[in-house]
């Protein structure tokens, strides 16, 4: 059976749901360009990226395949209560990525703070549709963002005591435990339950008859991995951590194994699709890769130091690559006006889909080689500027939409 693709409550350009990701993409490239200049830089573009751009993406699209699947009456979460939290998100947001570099702690809690209460509201607007719709098998994908916003505070706590004693001993286990909570829990859960229905949609082929179950399986799997590490880390317990990736991983692939009918029936040519299924590639790398590095550590400082290529992988190979694939999609749909406003608006986000892709993975490969510093650098700023030419598509591409709707 197939996944309709999903039609969203409303349709049109709303600022607060819709550039908020662009700003801070765009805030991104400024420090960029002036990263010798600025204090805790790699952590900043990090944290604008994650926190920022992505983390605004995910409130947009997971409100909007919740109302896609569900087809709750608009009173479960009305427009200005998705206003609110979108604002809320943005003000932490923004405290935390001004407080970190500045060594301003106590603006670190109160952005951290803002931020939870933004995640909490969006909780509580998933739980209320969740309750007011029919029950059906694809409610598991609300069932995950319930989960990822569980793990979002609890993240974030951990980040606070990270900006609180930076130098401490447990610098090396909170780091585990923030990053963790919030690649593997936040975004990571939040992943896995929208691509059960927009997988297929990406590729415009049908589920896979087993997704709906596999996915619903995987969920305390996925849940009990990232309680693991947690625990593991911060109990000082590091086999514990190792059993705790290796649980993630293996749920990870059990979900992931309905991927695979989907693609070898309609192989990825667009851009949503092509960026996705990279991005998915560079996900299964990363979970392996952290394994490996907890169990090869020679100590939780060890651990740390070695922490850049991970982040790499976890933020330009995984996170942007999956933003820019799903942004591609979900801009064109959420606009509306018709199959010839989408073919031209889709047009759009097709520019140059292999050029981008060939740059940015061949870069991120070639970055994570043991390169010289000058060729590492190089290949860092071809992603970077790859990954920015979202920016200017995706502007365009709303012009283009609007000004086609309009004629």
């Amino acid at each position: 059976m197939g996944v309709p693709p999903p039609r969203p409550a409303r349709r049109g350009v709303a600022p607060l749901r819709d550039f908020p990701t662009v700003v801070w993409l765009c805030i991104a490239g400024v420090v960029a360009v002036l990263q010798p200049f600025i204090i805790e830089s790699t952590w900043l573009l990090v944290h604008l990226a994650l926190l920022g751009a992505l983390s605004h993406a995910m409130f947009a699209w997971s409100t909007f395949f919740a109302q896609a699947l569900l087809k709750t009456p608009e009173s479960a979460d009305p427009p200005p209560l998705q206003a609110l939290r979108f604002l809320l998100l943005a003000v932490g947001t923004a405290c935390v990525v001004v407080g970190v570099p500045v060594s301003a702690w106590w603006l670190v809690l109160a952005g951290a703070l803002i931020v939870a209460a933004a995640v909490l509201v969006h909780a509580a607007a998933m739980l209320r549709r969740l309750r007011a719709a029919l029950p059906g098998r694809f409610t598991v994908t609300v069932r995950y963002y319930l989960a990822a916003s569980v793990c979002m505070p609890v993240g974030a706590a951990f980040g606070v005591l990270l900006a609180r004693w930076p130098a401490s001993e447990l610098f090396g286990r909170l780091l585990l435990a923030h990053t963790v909570t919030m690649l593997l829990g936040w975004v990571g859960l939040t992943v896995v339950g929208t691509l059960v229905t927009f997988w297929p949609t990406l590729l415009r082929t049908r589920v896979h008859p087993q997704t709906a179950r596999r996915t619903q399986q995987a969920l305390p799997v996925l849940l009990a991995g990232i309680a693991l590490i947690d625990v593991g880390a911060l109990a000082d317990v590091r086999p514990l951590a190792v059993a705790g990736l290796a649980v993630h991983l293996c749920g990870a692939v059990w979900w992931g194994s309905t991927l695979l009918r989907p693609v070898l029936a309609a192989p990825p040519r667009r851009a949503p699709g092509v960026f996705a299924a990279s991005a998915l590639v560079w996900g299964l790398v990363l979970l392996v890769s952290l394994l490996v590095h907890v169990l090869r550590a020679d100590s939780w400082g060890h651990l740390a130091a070695g922490y850049l290529p991970l982040t790499l992988v976890g933020v330009l190979g995984f996170a942007l690559q999956l933003l820019t694939g799903a942004l591609s999609q979900l801009v064109p749909t959420v606009l509306g006006g018709g199959p010839a406003v989408r073919a031209a608006v889709d047009r759009e986000f097709d520019r140059f889909t292999l050029l981008r892709w060939a740059l940015l993975n061949v870069g991120l490969v070639t970055a994570l080689l043991p390169v010289p510093g000058s060729v590492r650098r190089v290949a860092l700023g071809v992603v970077l500027v790859t990954v920015l030419s979202l920016v200017p598509i995706l502007l365009r591409g709303i012009v283009v939409g609007v000004r086609a709707k309009h004629a």
